[in-house]
C-alpha cells in the first residue's frame, strides 16, 4: 500500500511540474490512470484476501493432520502393548501347580502302585521324576527297571530299551542284571537287533544258569532260531 501511495504522489508531482495549468486531455489521462490504479489496488486487496483465506484453510488442514497423527500414534501404542501382552502369554509357560513335598521313598512307592494298577502313564511320570531328582536314591536300580516295564506296557519299545540299558550301564553288578538283560533283549528284537538280543540271552544262560531268567532266555533263543 505504501508503494501505491508513492506512485500516486509521483504521478501527481509529475503532472504539476509539467505546468501549472493542465489541459483537458491531461486530466482525462490522469483519471484513466487513477481508475486503473484503483482497479489494481482492488485486485491486490482481493488477492490478499484470497491468500489469507487459503492460509487459514492450510492451517486448519495442518491442525487436523496433526490431530490425526496424534490419534494414530496413540492407537499404534495401544496395539504395540497388546502385541507385547500376546507375545508374553504365548512364550510364558503356564504355571503348573506345585505338587506337595514328597519323600523319595513315598514317590517311588506311589509310582510302583501306579504300575501295579496299570496306570502306566502315571507310573512313567513318577519314575522319571524320581530318577531326575534322586539319582543317588536307594531305589534307583528298581526305578530304571520299572520305568522300562511301564514304557513297554505302553508299547514304547525303544524308550523301554533305553531304560533297561541305563540300568545295565549304571549297575553292571546289580541285583536285577539277569532280569534287565532279558527285558532289554526282548525290547530290541522288534527294533531289528536280533543278533544283539541273542548275545544278551546267551549271556543270561551262561552267567545265571539256575535263574528263572535263564529258562526264559532259552525259550526265547529257541524261537529266534
Amino acid at each position: 500500500m505504501k508503494n501505491v501511495t508513492k506512485l500516486i504522489f509521483m504521478a501527481g508531482s509529475g503532472f504539476l511540474l509539467s505546468g501549472c495549468i493542465a489541459s483537458q486531455s491531461d486530466m482525462s489521462t490522469l483519471k484513466l490512470q487513477l481508475q486503473e490504479l484503483n482497479r489494481t489496488i482492488v485486485q491486490m486487496q482481493a488477492n490478499q484476501a484470497e491468500l489469507a483465506g487459503k492460509m487459514d484453510e492450510l492451517n486448519q488442514n495442518l491442525s487436523v493432520s496433526n490431530e490425526n497423527l496424534s490419534q494414530m500414534d496413540e492407537q499404534l501404542s495401544k496395539f504395540s502393548t497388546k502385541l507385547d501382552d500376546l507375545a508374553a502369554s504365548v512364550t510364558r509357560p503356564a504355571e503348573a501347580p506345585q505338587p506337595a513335598a514328597m519323600l523319595p521313598s513315598e514317590l517311588f512307592a506311589q509310582s510302583k502302585s501306579h504300575l501295579d494298577k496299570g496306570a502306566y502313564d502315571a507310573a512313567v511320570t513318577g519314575f522319571k521324576l524320581y530318577l531326575n531328582n534322586y539319582a543317588d536314591g536307594e531305589n534307583v536300580e528298581e526305578a530304571f527297571l520299572y520305568l522300562g516295564d511301564a514304557q513297554a506296557a505302553l508299547g514304547k519299545t525303544k524308550s523301554a530299551a533305553v531304560a533297561y540299558a541305563k540300568l545295565l550301564q549304571t549297575f553292571p553288578k546289580g541285583k536285577h542284571i539277569a532280569e534287565a538283560r532279558l527285558k532289554y533283549a526282548r525290547s530290541i528284537i522288534p527294533l531289528g537287533k536280533t543278533d544283539e538280543a541273542k548275545k544278551y540271552l546267551n549271556s543270561i544262560v551262561k552267567q545265571y544258569p539256575n535263574s528263572p531268567e535263564a529258562k526264559q532266555a532259552k525259550a526265547d533263543l529257541a524261537k529266534l532260531k
